[in-house]
């Protein structure tokens, strides 16, 4: 009895470990449920050794909330100074960036992660794109141009979906369909204009063997009516 039991709380164990691997939050999903003081867009206007000054131009609140009901502060300052660590290695003066952070005083600190954007058309300073990895910069950039609006998942084949109201759509399929390649000129016939073409072949190759024939049976015709003709002479 007691084996028994111990083999139920070690598959039990097991059971709770796989599933909270398997659904626990990554940092995108923090990032996209407002978990930080503020999340901003903004440029690098001042850059030293000590702190990175960033002037916002846009800030991004989730429509979908990490913690439903708790009081989120989402400042939305103009101006944000961040500790310079090991965090901001790679940027530079005038890059864009998508920053989530928390406020620790008079300075802000990372919270969830900060990116470097480009504008994807320069028409329009709001289509952006997120560099990251592949997967992170697809789901980030649609959150950001979509204005936080929705929630995203990933298939167990790699499509990335948005869930928006009851509809899913799919912003990234891993495995497109093959593009269909121009028919040629023979291809591009129907089976039905093949089979007419078929048989003006066919007629136009019988056309010779009966106008001979006709000739033929003309000619017999006619030698037949003048023999007639010259046996009913002679008697």
């Amino acid at each position: 009895m007691r084996k028994k039991t111990e083999i139920i709380l070690t598959g039990l164990i097991s059971f709770l470990m796989f599933n909270v691997t398997a659904f626990g939050i990554d940092p995108n999903d923090n990032i996209m449920r407002n978990d930080h003081d503020t999340l901003l867009i903004g440029v690098i206007t001042e850059l030293d050794d000590d702190e990175v000054v960033i002037e916002a131009i846009d800030y991004i609140i989730s429509a979908y909330d990490l913690f439903e009901g708790a009081a989120q502060r989402q400042l939305r300052p103009e101006v944000v100074r961040v500790a310079n660590n090991e965090q901001m290695s790679g940027f530079n003066l005038d890059d864009y960036v998508l920053a989530s952070l928390n406020q620790e005083g008079e300075l802000f600190v990372i919270a969830w992660g900060i990116y470097r954007i480009d504008q994807v058309d320069e028409l329009d300073w709001q289509v952006w794109r997120v560099e990251a990895d592949e997967i992170t910069s697809i789901i980030l950039s649609d959150f950001v141009n979509q204005e936080g609006r929705y929630t995203y998942s990933i298939r167990q084949d790699g499509t990335i979906v948005r869930h928006q109201g009851d509809a899913e759509i799919i912003i990234y399929d891993p495995d497109p369909p093959t593009e269909i390649q121009p028919r040629t000129d023979e291809e591009d016939e129907t089976d039905e204009e093949i089979v007419e073409r078929e048989n003006e072949d066919d007629g136009s190759s019988i056309a010779p063997v009966y106008v001979l024939s006709s000739i033929a049976f003309c000619g017999l015709v006619l030698a037949g009516g003048w023999m007639y003709f010259k046996k009913s002479k002679e008697l």
